[in-house]
């Protein structure tokens, strides 16, 4: 629902299957039978995968361009995250590698496989998907309007007015000087004077 679009959930959802088959895979070359603890492994897998490919997803349809370029930019804001959630994730399930308990021991090699498949799909698979069949942006692109501005001595000038800073716009083209930065503030009186201000003494 937070994607807010229906093929690049339906992706997100490919993607997830794509990192189940790949871990029981991974099971299957690593001797991990299908029981009740590599099945709650399993299902704790998909709200880890989704994870890794949600992020992307979602950065996808809040970029604005082309698709290619949609993918650079979701992959420049959340690829970095999404790398560091799977080690950091990875490295938090570390220890358990060394136990001799089963229970630990198909944790260790399903978590391995969650954190490293989860990522691969995640910053590989899902990209190259979303830049061939990504649906469209919902972020509307921006739209510059020409106006024409009449001063007060009554000349008029025609002014670009882009929708992502209008009033920044028709302050350039009156010669409007940028007060928000108070270095370059005019000195102007804001209120009374404290000699205004003084009440007379009743004699």
């Amino acid at each position: 629902l937070l994607i807010s679009h229906w093929a690049c959930a339906l992706l997100v959802v490919l993607n997830v299957a794509m990192v189940l088959i790949d871990l029981i895979g991974l099971m299957w070359l690593w001797d991990v039978s299908i029981n009740s603890v590599s099945i709650i492994n399993l299902v704790l897998a998909i709200g880890l995968a989704v994870d890794y490919s949600a992020h992307i997803a979602h950065a996808f349809m809040g970029a604005s361009g082309t698709r290619d370029e949609r993918m650079e930019k979701s992959l420049g804001e959340m690829g970095a995250d999404v790398m560091h959630g799977a080690i950091s994730t990875f490295i938090a399930v570390l220890i358990t590698g060394t136990s001799k308990s089963y229970i630990f021991q198909v944790f260790f090699r399903q978590f391995f496989g969650i954190c490293f498949f989860g990522m691969l799909h995640g910053i590989i698979l899902l990209p190259v998907l979303l830049s061939l069949i990504g649906p469209p942006t919902h972020v509307k692109e921006e739209e510059n309007v020409e106006l024409e501005l009449t001063s007060n001595n009554g000349e008029k000038q025609v002014a670009t007015v882009s929708s992502e800073d209008p009033d920044d716009d028709i302050n350039k083209a009156y010669n409007i000087p940028d007060v928000s930065n108070s270095q370059h503030a005019p000195d102007m009186a804001v209120g009374p004077t404290s000699e205004a201000m003084k009440v007379p003494e009743s004699s």
